[in-house]
Protein backbone atom coordinates (compact mmCIF):
# COMPACT_ATOMS: atom_id res chain seq x y z
CA UNK A 1 0.00 0.00 0.00
CA UNK A 2 1.14 3.51 -0.82
CA UNK A 3 -0.15 6.66 0.79
CA UNK A 4 0.53 10.34 0.63
CA UNK A 5 -0.53 13.85 1.48
CA UNK A 6 0.36 17.41 0.66
CA UNK A 7 3.64 16.72 2.44
CA UNK A 8 4.58 13.94 0.00
CA UNK A 9 5.11 10.23 0.50
CA UNK A 10 5.47 8.51 3.80
CA UNK A 11 9.11 7.53 4.20
CA UNK A 12 10.41 4.50 6.07
CA UNK A 13 12.88 5.32 8.79
CA UNK A 14 16.10 3.53 8.00
CA UNK A 15 18.05 2.13 10.91
CA UNK A 16 21.43 0.45 11.09
CA UNK A 17 21.16 -3.31 11.18
CA UNK A 18 22.80 -4.94 14.18
CA UNK A 19 23.21 -8.75 14.20
CA UNK A 20 23.91 -8.91 17.94
CA UNK A 21 20.60 -10.20 19.25
CA UNK A 22 19.23 -13.52 20.45
CA UNK A 23 15.70 -13.64 19.02
CA UNK A 24 15.47 -15.94 16.00
CA UNK A 25 15.44 -13.49 13.08
CA UNK A 26 15.48 -14.86 9.56
CA UNK A 27 17.87 -12.55 7.70
CA UNK A 28 16.55 -13.74 4.35
CA UNK A 29 13.05 -12.65 5.36
CA UNK A 30 14.37 -9.29 6.51
CA UNK A 31 16.22 -8.71 3.24
CA UNK A 32 13.10 -9.63 1.31
CA UNK A 33 11.02 -7.17 3.33
CA UNK A 34 13.54 -4.39 2.73
CA UNK A 35 13.43 -5.14 -0.99
CA UNK A 36 9.63 -5.13 -0.99
CA UNK A 37 9.59 -1.80 0.82
CA UNK A 38 11.95 -0.31 -1.75
CA UNK A 39 9.83 -1.77 -4.54
CA UNK A 40 6.68 -0.25 -3.07
CA UNK A 41 8.30 3.18 -3.16
CA UNK A 42 9.15 2.71 -6.82
CA UNK A 43 5.63 1.53 -7.67
CA UNK A 44 4.18 4.99 -7.07
CA UNK A 45 3.47 5.33 -10.79
CA UNK A 46 0.80 2.61 -10.56
CA UNK A 47 -0.91 4.23 -7.58
CA UNK A 48 -0.58 7.61 -9.28
CA UNK A 49 -2.45 6.17 -12.27
CA UNK A 50 -5.35 5.21 -10.00
CA UNK A 51 -5.87 8.87 -9.11
CA UNK A 52 -4.69 10.38 -12.41
CA UNK A 53 -8.13 11.80 -13.28
CA UNK A 54 -8.34 13.77 -9.99
CA UNK A 55 -6.83 17.21 -10.75
CA UNK A 56 -6.59 18.39 -7.13
CA UNK A 57 -4.84 15.30 -5.73
CA UNK A 58 -2.01 17.44 -4.36
CA UNK A 59 -4.54 19.07 -2.01
CA UNK A 60 -5.73 15.75 -0.57
CA UNK A 61 -4.54 13.01 1.70
CA UNK A 62 -4.77 9.73 -0.18
CA UNK A 63 -3.99 6.03 0.01
CA UNK A 64 -3.90 3.30 -2.64
CA UNK A 65 -4.84 -0.27 -1.69
CA UNK A 66 -5.31 -3.54 -3.63
CA UNK A 67 -9.04 -3.02 -4.18
CA UNK A 68 -8.92 0.72 -4.94
CA UNK A 69 -8.05 3.99 -3.28
CA UNK A 70 -9.43 6.68 -1.01
CA UNK A 71 -8.79 10.40 -0.55
CA UNK A 72 -9.72 12.94 2.12
CA UNK A 73 -9.84 16.69 1.62
CA UNK A 74 -11.04 19.92 3.21
CA UNK A 75 -11.36 22.70 0.63
CA UNK A 76 -12.74 26.19 0.46
CA UNK A 77 -15.23 27.36 -2.16
CA UNK A 78 -14.29 26.15 -5.62
CA UNK A 79 -15.07 23.77 -8.43
CA UNK A 80 -13.91 20.39 -9.72
CA UNK A 81 -14.17 18.80 -13.15
CA UNK A 82 -13.33 15.15 -13.65
CA UNK A 83 -13.44 12.55 -16.38
CA UNK A 84 -13.75 9.43 -14.28
CA UNK A 85 -11.51 6.54 -15.32
CA UNK A 86 -12.67 4.49 -12.32
CA UNK A 87 -15.89 4.36 -10.32
CA UNK A 88 -15.77 7.43 -8.08
CA UNK A 89 -17.92 7.98 -4.99
CA UNK A 90 -17.73 11.21 -2.96
CA UNK A 91 -19.07 11.20 0.59
CA UNK A 92 -19.77 14.64 2.09
CA UNK A 93 -18.84 14.74 5.79
CA UNK A 94 -20.56 18.10 6.31
CA UNK A 95 -23.68 19.62 4.72
CA UNK A 96 -23.15 22.06 1.84
CA UNK A 97 -25.96 24.21 0.45
CA UNK A 98 -26.10 25.70 -3.02
CA UNK A 99 -23.96 23.15 -4.85
CA UNK A 100 -24.14 23.11 -8.66
CA UNK A 101 -23.44 19.84 -10.42
CA UNK A 102 -23.68 18.26 -13.85
CA UNK A 103 -22.82 14.93 -15.43
CA UNK A 104 -22.11 14.46 -19.16
CA UNK A 105 -23.88 17.76 -19.86
CA UNK A 106 -23.42 21.54 -19.80
CA UNK A 107 -26.61 21.99 -17.80
CA UNK A 108 -25.90 22.71 -14.12
CA UNK A 109 -28.38 21.60 -11.46
CA UNK A 110 -28.47 23.19 -8.00
CA UNK A 111 -28.70 20.83 -5.03
CA UNK A 112 -28.40 21.05 -1.27
CA UNK A 113 -26.05 18.36 0.01
CA UNK A 114 -26.74 16.89 3.48
CA UNK A 115 -24.04 15.32 5.62
CA UNK A 116 -23.52 11.72 4.57
CA UNK A 117 -24.76 12.22 1.02
CA UNK A 118 -22.91 10.20 -1.62
CA UNK A 119 -22.29 11.43 -5.15
CA UNK A 120 -21.53 8.49 -7.44
CA UNK A 121 -19.83 8.92 -10.82
CA UNK A 122 -19.46 5.68 -12.82
CA UNK A 123 -16.30 5.08 -14.79
CA UNK A 124 -16.36 6.80 -18.16
CA UNK A 125 -18.51 9.81 -17.28
CA UNK A 126 -17.54 13.47 -17.15
CA UNK A 127 -18.72 15.58 -14.25
CA UNK A 128 -18.41 19.07 -12.84
CA UNK A 129 -19.21 20.35 -9.35
CA UNK A 130 -19.21 23.92 -8.01
CA UNK A 131 -19.57 24.61 -4.28
CA UNK A 132 -19.85 28.07 -2.63
CA UNK A 133 -18.44 27.32 0.83
CA UNK A 134 -15.89 25.08 2.51
CA UNK A 135 -16.52 21.35 2.19
CA UNK A 136 -15.00 18.19 3.68
CA UNK A 137 -15.19 15.02 1.64
CA UNK A 138 -13.92 11.47 1.39
CA UNK A 139 -13.73 9.99 -2.11
CA UNK A 140 -13.47 6.27 -2.83
CA UNK A 141 -12.00 5.20 -6.17
CA UNK A 142 -12.53 1.63 -7.40
CA UNK A 143 -11.32 0.49 -10.85
CA UNK A 144 -14.00 -1.22 -12.98
CA UNK A 145 -12.18 -4.55 -12.95
CA UNK A 146 -11.99 -4.59 -9.16
CA UNK A 147 -15.67 -3.75 -8.75
CA UNK A 148 -16.59 -6.36 -11.36
CA UNK A 149 -14.66 -8.99 -9.39
CA UNK A 150 -16.50 -7.99 -6.21
CA UNK A 151 -19.82 -8.22 -8.03
CA UNK A 152 -19.03 -11.71 -9.28
CA UNK A 153 -18.12 -12.81 -5.75
CA UNK A 154 -20.82 -11.07 -3.76
CA UNK A 155 -23.88 -10.71 -5.99
CA UNK A 156 -26.01 -13.47 -7.43
CA UNK A 157 -28.09 -12.88 -10.52
CA UNK A 158 -25.60 -11.01 -12.68
CA UNK A 159 -23.42 -7.93 -12.50
CA UNK A 160 -25.05 -4.56 -11.98
CA UNK A 161 -23.58 -1.41 -13.45
CA UNK A 162 -23.03 1.53 -11.12
CA UNK A 163 -25.40 4.40 -11.93
CA UNK A 164 -24.80 8.13 -11.61
CA UNK A 165 -26.24 9.34 -8.30
CA UNK A 166 -26.32 13.00 -7.20
CA UNK A 167 -25.41 13.74 -3.57
CA UNK A 168 -28.90 14.62 -2.36
CA UNK A 169 -29.79 11.87 0.13
CA UNK A 170 -27.91 10.94 3.32
CA UNK A 171 -26.40 7.47 3.52
CA UNK A 172 -25.68 6.80 7.19
CA UNK A 173 -23.65 3.68 6.56
CA UNK A 174 -21.46 5.39 3.96
CA UNK A 175 -20.96 8.35 6.33
CA UNK A 176 -19.73 6.05 9.11
CA UNK A 177 -17.24 4.35 6.78
CA UNK A 178 -16.09 7.71 5.39
CA UNK A 179 -15.41 8.92 8.93
CA UNK A 180 -13.31 5.79 9.51
CA UNK A 181 -11.34 6.54 6.34
CA UNK A 182 -10.80 10.14 7.46
CA UNK A 183 -9.64 9.12 10.93
CA UNK A 184 -7.15 6.64 9.47
CA UNK A 185 -5.75 9.09 6.92
CA UNK A 186 -5.38 11.91 9.44
CA UNK A 187 -4.02 9.85 12.34
CA UNK A 188 -0.48 11.11 11.77
CA UNK A 189 1.03 7.61 11.76
CA UNK A 190 1.29 4.85 9.19
CA UNK A 191 -1.93 3.69 7.59
CA UNK A 192 -3.09 0.15 8.46
CA UNK A 193 -3.16 -1.34 4.98
CA UNK A 194 -5.40 -4.31 5.74
CA UNK A 195 -7.90 -2.07 7.54
CA UNK A 196 -8.16 0.33 4.59
CA UNK A 197 -8.43 -2.53 2.09
CA UNK A 198 -11.22 -4.05 4.21
CA UNK A 199 -13.12 -0.76 4.25
CA UNK A 200 -12.73 -0.30 0.49
CA UNK A 201 -13.99 -3.85 -0.04
CA UNK A 202 -17.15 -3.42 2.02
CA UNK A 203 -17.70 0.06 0.55
CA UNK A 204 -17.52 -1.46 -2.94
CA UNK A 205 -20.10 -4.09 -2.00
CA UNK A 206 -22.30 -1.32 -0.59
CA UNK A 207 -21.99 0.60 -3.88
CA UNK A 208 -23.14 -2.46 -5.82
CA UNK A 209 -26.14 -3.05 -3.59
CA UNK A 210 -27.28 0.55 -3.17
CA UNK A 211 -26.10 2.33 -6.31
CA UNK A 212 -26.28 -0.44 -8.92
CA UNK A 213 -28.74 -0.38 -11.83
CA UNK A 214 -30.37 -3.47 -10.38
CA UNK A 215 -30.67 -4.63 -6.79
CA UNK A 216 -28.46 -7.74 -6.66
CA UNK A 217 -29.33 -10.43 -4.16
CA UNK A 218 -26.98 -10.83 -1.26
CA UNK A 219 -24.52 -13.63 -1.60
CA UNK A 220 -24.73 -16.55 0.75
CA UNK A 221 -22.59 -16.00 3.78
CA UNK A 222 -22.57 -15.39 7.48
CA UNK A 223 -21.71 -17.55 10.43
CA UNK A 224 -18.21 -18.56 11.38
CA UNK A 225 -15.26 -20.00 9.54
CA UNK A 226 -15.18 -23.76 9.36
CA UNK A 227 -12.71 -25.45 11.70
CA UNK A 228 -10.51 -26.20 8.71
CA UNK A 229 -10.52 -22.60 7.50
CA UNK A 230 -9.99 -21.27 11.01
CA UNK A 231 -6.86 -23.41 11.34
CA UNK A 232 -5.72 -22.51 7.82
CA UNK A 233 -6.03 -18.75 8.27
CA UNK A 234 -4.46 -18.86 11.73
CA UNK A 235 -1.43 -20.66 10.31
CA UNK A 236 -1.28 -18.38 7.28
CA UNK A 237 -1.25 -15.23 9.41
CA UNK A 238 1.28 -16.74 11.79
CA UNK A 239 3.66 -17.32 8.88
CA UNK A 240 2.93 -14.16 6.89
CA UNK A 241 2.05 -11.43 9.41
CA UNK A 242 5.14 -9.41 8.37
CA UNK A 243 4.01 -9.23 4.76
CA UNK A 244 1.69 -6.77 3.05
CA UNK A 245 -1.63 -8.61 3.04
CA UNK A 246 -4.94 -7.81 1.40
CA UNK A 247 -8.43 -9.07 2.10
CA UNK A 248 -8.28 -10.86 -1.25
CA UNK A 249 -5.17 -12.75 -0.04
CA UNK A 250 -6.87 -13.88 3.16
CA UNK A 251 -10.21 -14.72 1.56
CA UNK A 252 -8.41 -16.71 -1.12
CA UNK A 253 -6.74 -18.89 1.51
CA UNK A 254 -10.21 -19.92 2.69
CA UNK A 255 -11.86 -20.11 -0.71
CA UNK A 256 -14.42 -17.47 0.28
CA UNK A 257 -15.64 -14.21 -1.19
CA UNK A 258 -14.09 -11.14 0.39
CA UNK A 259 -17.31 -9.94 1.99
CA UNK A 260 -18.13 -13.38 3.39
CA UNK A 261 -14.60 -13.75 4.74
CA UNK A 262 -14.69 -10.44 6.65
CA UNK A 263 -17.95 -11.39 8.37
CA UNK A 264 -16.92 -14.99 9.10
CA UNK A 265 -13.45 -14.04 10.37
CA UNK A 266 -14.88 -11.43 12.75
CA UNK A 267 -17.47 -13.89 14.05
CA UNK A 268 -14.81 -16.58 14.57
CA UNK A 269 -12.03 -14.54 16.18
CA UNK A 270 -14.08 -11.82 17.87
CA UNK A 271 -12.13 -9.09 16.06
CA UNK A 272 -11.68 -7.87 12.52
CA UNK A 273 -8.79 -9.14 10.35
CA UNK A 274 -6.73 -5.96 10.66
CA UNK A 275 -7.09 -6.01 14.47
CA UNK A 276 -5.90 -9.61 14.64
CA UNK A 277 -2.97 -8.83 12.33
CA UNK A 278 -1.84 -5.76 14.28
CA UNK A 279 -1.78 -7.81 17.50
CA UNK A 280 0.40 -10.45 15.84
CA UNK A 281 2.80 -7.74 14.69
CA UNK A 282 2.85 -6.10 18.12
CA UNK A 283 3.49 -9.42 19.88
CA UNK A 284 6.52 -10.04 17.69
CA UNK A 285 7.74 -6.45 18.02
CA UNK A 286 7.56 -6.65 21.82
CA UNK A 287 9.58 -9.85 21.76
CA UNK A 288 12.29 -8.24 19.63
CA UNK A 289 12.35 -5.13 21.82
CA UNK A 290 12.90 -7.23 24.93
CA UNK A 291 15.18 -9.94 23.53
CA UNK A 292 17.39 -8.12 21.02
CA UNK A 293 19.48 -5.01 20.45
CA UNK A 294 17.85 -4.46 17.06
CA UNK A 295 17.16 -0.74 16.35
CA UNK A 296 13.54 0.24 16.84
CA UNK A 297 13.20 1.45 13.24
CA UNK A 298 14.38 -1.96 12.00
CA UNK A 299 11.96 -3.76 14.32
CA UNK A 300 9.11 -1.67 12.95
CA UNK A 301 9.98 -2.55 9.36
CA UNK A 302 10.66 -6.20 10.13
CA UNK A 303 7.29 -6.66 11.87
CA UNK A 304 5.25 -5.08 9.10
CA UNK A 305 4.82 -1.51 10.37
CA UNK A 306 5.31 1.34 7.91
CA UNK A 307 7.66 3.31 10.17
CA UNK A 308 9.01 3.65 13.70
CA UNK A 309 6.32 6.22 14.47
CA UNK A 310 3.64 3.77 13.31
CA UNK A 311 4.99 1.11 15.69
CA UNK A 312 5.26 3.65 18.51
CA UNK A 313 1.67 4.84 18.11
CA UNK A 314 0.31 1.28 17.86
CA UNK A 315 2.25 0.04 20.90
CA UNK A 316 1.26 3.09 22.95
CA UNK A 317 -2.39 2.53 22.05
CA UNK A 318 -2.36 -1.16 22.98
CA UNK A 319 0.10 -1.28 25.88
CA UNK A 320 0.40 2.27 27.16
CA UNK A 321 4.17 2.26 26.55
CA UNK A 322 6.44 3.44 23.77
CA UNK A 323 9.06 1.03 22.37
CA UNK A 324 11.83 2.79 24.33
CA UNK A 325 9.81 2.63 27.55
CA UNK A 326 9.04 -1.06 27.04
CA UNK A 327 12.70 -1.83 26.36
CA UNK A 328 13.90 0.11 29.41
CA UNK A 329 11.27 -1.46 31.71
CA UNK A 330 12.01 -4.93 30.40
Amino acid sequence: MIWGSTQGHLSVEEGVWSPSFEADIDLNIRDKLLAERASSKMSFDSSDALFSFIPDLQERRWVAAPNGGVTHSVRGAGELSISAESHYATVFLRPVAGVFTTIDSDRLEEINVPAGAVGVAPAGVQGRTIWPVSRETVAVVIPPGRLRALAEQECRGGIADIRFTPAVSPDRWALQVAQMFRDELTSGVGVNELYVDSLITVFGIHMLRKYGDSAPARSRGGGKLSSRNEHRIREFLSENFRQKLSIADLAGECGLSQGHFIVAFTSTFGERPHQYLIKRRLDHAQRLLLESDMPIAEIALFCGFSSQSHLTASLKRHCGLTPRQLRSHG
